[in-house]
C-alpha cells in the first residue's frame, strides 16, 4: 500500500514536470544577488532569524490532502464443487502531506550567500514554478 501511495504522489507531482533540479538551479541563480531578488522570485518569506550578522529567511509550504487510490481484492469461492475466482476494484481515500521549507542565508551586505531546502516534490512545486518563471524572465 505504501508503494502504491508513493506512486500516486509521484504521478501527481510529476504532472507539472517540476523537479528538484529546477529548484536547485533557481536557488543557485540567486546566490550572489541582493535579497530583494529572492523576494521577487519566491515572494515574501514566512519568517527570518538573525545569526552573527547573517539573516536566514524561511519560506514554507505545508498542506494535507487526500487522493483516491484503487484497491484490488481477489475473491474466491465455490459454485457447487467448482472453485471460482474474481477480482473487485474499489477506491480508498488515502491522506497525503505536501511540505517544503526553503532557507536562504543573507550576509550583512544583503547578498545571498547560501541556501537549503527540504520537503517533497509536491510541496515544493509552487516554489519550483516561481523560480522557473523568475529565471525564464531573464532576472537571473
Amino acid at each position: 500500500m505504501k508503494k502504491n501511495l508513493a506512486i500516486v504522489v509521484a504521478a501527481v507531482a510529476l504532472s507539472g514536470c517540476a523537479t528538484f533540479g529546477q529548484l536547485e538551479d533557481g536557488l543557485n541563480a540567486l546566490v550572489g544577488r541582493h535579497e530583494k531578488e529572492a523576494f521577487s522570485a519566491l515572494g515574501y518569506p514566512n519568517s527570518k532569524q538573525e545569526f552573527s550578522g547573517d539573516t536566514v529567511y524561511y519560506w514554507g509550504e505545508s498542506r494535507n490532502s487526500a487522493v483516491f487510490m484503487p484497491q484490488t481484492a481477489t475473491t474466491t469461492g465455490y459454485v457447487g464443487r467448482t472453485p471460482v475466482f474474481g477480482t473487485t476494484t474499489s477506491s480508498q481515500l488515502v491522506p497525503v502531506s505536501y511540505n517544503c521549507t526553503i532557507k536562504l542565508v543573507v550576509g550583512e551586505d544583503k547578498v545571498i550567500k547560501d541556501w537549503e531546502f527540504s520537503g517533497n516534490l509536491a510541496g515544493c512545486e509552487p516554489y519550483i514554478k516561481r523560480v522557473k518563471s523568475y529565471t525564464k524572465s531573464g532576472q537571473s
